[in-house]
């Protein structure tokens, strides 16, 4: 992969300082990769941020405690959690399924474009039935 293609993996966002901020810096290694985990797990599942307790202690209970502790997460309900200013920074599901239609849509159209070119353009041929060879000559 060359450097300027981008990866087409879904992400979330860290920001550089994501490191360094008060409520991260003073985490336990164990609780750190609770919470970098967590934030991967709610956007692979497009749940906005809602953990339940089973995921919020998947390292144990110790390190789901610390992120409570920090504020990192907060209990909406018995057994339920949401992780703190997860829609301000992520991508809502609503957000994630727009992006994935797009996308979609674009793949469609680039396909189309480029049967067209090795069936049409490259081999000289004028379709009237093909809206791109009418497009072309219209």
């Amino acid at each position: 992969m060359s450097y300027s293609e981008k990866d087409k993996r879904p992400y979330f966002v860290l920001t550089n300082e994501y490191p360094r901020h008060r409520k991260i810096r003073h985490l336990s290694d164990k609780a750190f990769r609770l919470h970098v985990t967590l934030l991967g797990l709610c956007n692979e599942d497009r749940n906005d941020g809602i953990i339940s307790k089973q995921d919020l202690h998947m390292l144990g209970p110790g390190a789901g405690k610390e992120l409570l502790n920090a504020s990192l997460v907060h209990e909406k309900e018995p057994g339920i959690y949401q992780l703190h200013d997860y829609l301000r920074h992520q991508n809502s599901r609503k957000e994630i399924e727009e992006l994935v239609t797009e996308k979609q849509a674009a793949g469609k159209i680039g396909g189309k474009k480029s049967a067209h070119k090795k069936w049409h353009v490259d081999r000289g041929i004028h379709n009237p039935d093909c809206e791109l060879c009418v497009t072309e000559t219209g």
